[in-house]
């Protein structure tokens, strides 16, 4: 049964898959038409534009610096960009995987602290590793089985923790709990002690991009919201009457990390959550791809897919 089962086995064959998919730069530019350069430029531009805000601010829903954010958003763009499957997704952080990441962080480690950071690397790199073994294993086709409507309470789910955690920060007061119930308590508790200013800041900043994207909505609404709010801060110094801000971020490329790799306590602690951040990005980036590919006509392959993700969160 064995030597019958070897005699099936054609080594050649079973890494010409692999090779496939990872030559998938070669293969994009071999069949690139020069045509399309000049909107794909107003693309890339657009997309750009509105990744800088978002990189931020999904930074720091995961309470991570703020530039982890724009080095991980470029990276990730371009890596996946080069080896994904579908021709218009562009990969980027999303407010599911933010959180997910956080809780996954702070049932760990200590925010801000040294491990913290070298976990979220871990996390990524672990997540990677991951996707693209579910890929070269051809593995895609496990995406079919799950429901539209679980990413979609997911997502929604996701979304209303993120609002309600930014409402300290909108307010400009400091809150702690454990759970929702005693987050929404001190939110209540705290009222009081409102920074008008900030709070003022906050939601003009929403109506701004509101109303921008009410009158165009291919303007970049949180881009120009978020220079308008800068400059306010800057000219009237509102920094010095209680309005938090990022501060100056760094004008170099950052320093690869030193992970570590080889540190059992990282790995074993951070394993389940790996896995669980590479499924929900593949399920995400997979059902936006599919639906781009409804108006589009593009065949998708979902192992090519989960090697761009895989790779895009090695090299982020």
């Amino acid at each position: 049964m064995f030597a019958e089962l070897r005699s099936n086995i054609n080594l050649g064959e079973s890494l010409v898959p692999v090779k496939k998919y990872l030559a998938r730069p070669s293969q994009l530019f071999r069949e690139y038409d020069r045509k399309d350069l000049r909107p794909d430029l107003i693309a890339g531009l657009t997309v750009a534009v509105i990744l800088l805000p978002q990189a931020i601010a999904f930074a720091l829903i995961a309470e991570l610096p703020p530039q982890m954010g724009i080095y991980t958003a470029i990276i990730a763009a371009v890596i996946a960009g080069l080896w994904g499957s579908s021709n218009q997704t562009h990969t980027g952080p999303t407010n599911a995987v933010s959180l997910l990441v956080l809780s996954i962080l702070l049932s760990n480690f200590i925010p801000g602290s040294p491990d913290f950071i070298l976990a979220a690397g871990m996390l990524a790199l672990m997540a990677g590793i991951f996707q693209l073994g579910l890929g070269l294993a051809r593995l895609g086709m496990l995406i079919n089985f799950v429901s539209h409507s679980v990413i979609i309470g997911f997502a929604t789910g996701a979304g209303l923790l993120i609002a309600i955690r930014q409402i300290p920060h909108l307010l400009g007061i400091e809150v702690q709990g454990e759970n929702i119930g005693e987050f929404l308590f001190g939110i209540g508790s705290g009222l009081t002690e409102t920074n008008l200013i900030t709070a003022a800041l906050g939601i003009g900043t929403i109506v701004l991009i509101l109303v921008v994207r009410r009158i165009n909505k291919r303007l970049p609404g949180a881009l120009i919201a978020m220079a308008v709010a800068s400059f306010l801060v800057y000219a009237f110094n509102l920094d010095e009457r209680g309005v938090s801000v990022i501060g100056e971020l760094p004008k170099s490329l950052p320093p690869l990390a030193d992970l570590p790799l080889l540190d059992l306590g990282f790995i074993t602690r951070l394993s389940t959550g790996a896995l669980a951040v590479a499924a929900i990005g593949l399920v995400e980036t997979t059902a936006i791809s599919r639906s781009i590919a409804t108006q589009t006509g593009q065949r998708l392959d979902s192992n090519q897919e989960f090697v761009g993700q895989g790779l895009a969160n090695i090299a982020g």
